[in-house]
């Protein structure tokens, strides 16, 4: 199995290709988009959807690679050849990207360091980490924790998991939010995230409530149409009622979408991974799955 690796800021680590901020003199840099790159096909998946979501929310881009071969002595300890693979790999997904979006400020790091942690810790100074997975579902899959997993379960802010590239998503599928997954607060937190990436990209929106009537709350906004059209009268929004579904259910229901939002849920004690249903998403789902940290998350703990 190949799962993407992660980078850290330009602050935290040494860059290894040249940056192309963009940024104004004497501005704010804008909180970047990170995503991890391995040399496979389905970490580039993750570079070109990372590339359109950085556009789109008109953030740079940070790529990188914490290739295993290196080691944690840092890049001065390493064999040039080990350097030399991971630029290549580097520059390979730097050319994607820039061929994905021309004008797209990037830049690239390596990290000789875990990943899992290395992510953890770069997601503080990110608005969203985007990671690759090759996952089939085949059963060994259930003994390699994937890096995803480790990293949605503790991440402050959102995760994007790109699958293996399938076809395509037909034009015009809404953005699928589902709600009733960890507690009710959560679920504004995805419905604001679901809502801006469908008015991002042009699309409506599908509410997939899985909390059953009796337990669903009425004081929020999620359940009065009227605010929904205050906050985005452009977005079409869609409710389809799956009280208790499972995570096969989610999937049918959602269809191929360019985006699949729910709640990371309560992983936030060290070590801890996704639950069951979780897993089973990453492992199965045909759509990138976004993974949002629930209200209440702790910050990660800080890294040894």
């Amino acid at each position: 199995m190949s799962t993407s690796t992660p980078i850290v800021p330009p602050d935290t680590a040494d860059a290894d290709v040249a940056s192309e901020a963009g940024q104004v003199s004497g501005d704010p840099p804008e909180r970047p988009v990170i995503v991890g790159v391995d040399g496979s096909e389905c970490g580039l998946a993750a570079v070109r959807w990372a590339a359109h979501e950085a556009a789109r929310r008109k953030a740079p881009l940070h790529m990188g690679q914490a290739p295993t071969y290196l080691g944690r002595r840092g890049t001065s300890g390493a064999q040039p050849v080990e350097l030399t693979r991971a630029r290549h790999i580097l520059g390979q997904a730097f050319t994607v990207a820039r061929h994905t979006e021309h004008d797209l400020p990037a830049s690239t790091e390596v990290v000789p360091d875990d990943p899992v942690g290395t992510l953890l810790h770069a997601a503080k100074a990110s608005q969203l980490v985007v990671v690759g997975s090759s996952t089939t579902g085949a059963a060994d899959e259930l003994v390699l924790a994937p890096v995803a997993a480790g990293l949605a379960a503790r991440s402050p802010e959102p995760v994007v998991v790109v699958p293996r590239p399938r076809s395509g998503t037909p034009a015009g599928r809404p953005v699928t939010a589902v709600l009733g997954i960890g507690d009710p607060e959560d679920d504004e937190a995805v419905a604001a995230f679901a809502l801006a990436a469908a008015r991002r990209t042009g699309v409506s929106l599908t509410l997939l409530q899985t909390r059953s009537v009796r337990h669903t709350q009425s004081q929020t906004w999620l359940d009065d149409p009227a605010e929904w059209s205050r906050r985005e009268p452009g977005v079409e929004v869609h409710r389809i009622a799956l009280p208790r579904a499972s995570a096969g259910d989610l999937v049918t229901a959602a269809g191929p979408c360019p985006l699949l939002v729910l709640s990371a849920g309560h992983g936030n004690l060290l070590h801890r991974t996704l639950d069951g249903p979780h897993r089973w998403l990453l492992r199965h789902s045909t759509s990138p799955l976004a993974l949002i940290p629930p209200v209440h998350r702790r910050e990660p703990e800080p890294r040894e």
